[in-house]
């Protein structure tokens, strides 16, 4: 009987026998050991269900991060603009003294003279912006001031008024015509990661 079945081994048909019980009970292991994967590999209604809520979730959250990121580039491009309306040195010039400069030069184009012009004051906003003011005082007609808020108007970087008083000039109770003006101008200036550069690459 031994000697009939390993001669039929050797035969073709034989070992096509033989090759296909191995196969089955390959499968059968298979099986046996990974029934619960093999199910997994065609999921029922609840589990599709729950898929589908799950990519619908995910489609809400990568819309919400979209809309925030767009909003946040919309920002940085704001700020970016308006950064060149703020002072910056390696354009505009020192401060301290370009700033007095400029209000100098818008009075004598009105031919006002300036009764005192005090020196830059600064305040720190943040490491990036900071605050230069500067008070002056000066009297003149109506007409020649109004000229002189006009040239200070024009002047680039964007000057504004912190304060600003203007009350007719009087001598021994009657008014003379003239009107004293007493002010403070302010300007944004920028000194952040580009004038840290330039100051870098200055040393």
């Amino acid at each position: 009987m031994k000697t009939s079945f390993r001669e039929f081994v050797k035969t073709g048909k034989g070992k096509l026998t033989v090759a296909l019980c191995a196969l089955a009970l390959s499968w059968i292991f298979l099986l046996w050991n990974f029934s619960g994967s093999f199910g997994d590999l065609m999921p029922g209604e609840e589990r599709i269900d729950s898929l589908e809520r799950e990519i619908k979730q995910l489609k809400q959250q990568n819309a919400t991060l979209f809309a925030r990121r767009k909003a946040a580039d919309e920002l940085k491009a704001r700020y970016q603009k308006q950064l060149e309306g703020y002072w910056r040195e390696e354009r505009d010039g020192v401060v301290d003294t370009e700033l007095r400069n400029k209000i100098q030069q818008a009075a004598g184009e009105v031919e006002l003279k300036l009764n005192s012009l005090g020196s830059v004051r600064t305040t720190r906003i943040n490491s990036d912006l900071y605050y230069a003011e500067i008070d002056l005082s000066t009297s003149g007609s109506l007409e020649t001031l109004v000229r002189f808020l006009g040239r200070i108007q024009e002047i680039r970087p964007v000057l504004s008024w912190r304060r600003l008083d203007l009350r007719p000039e009087m001598r021994n109770t009657d008014l003379v015509g003239n009107m004293n003006f007493n002010g403070a101008i302010r300007v944004i200036g920028f000194d952040g990661e580009a004038g840290e550069e330039r100051k870098g690459g200055a040393k």
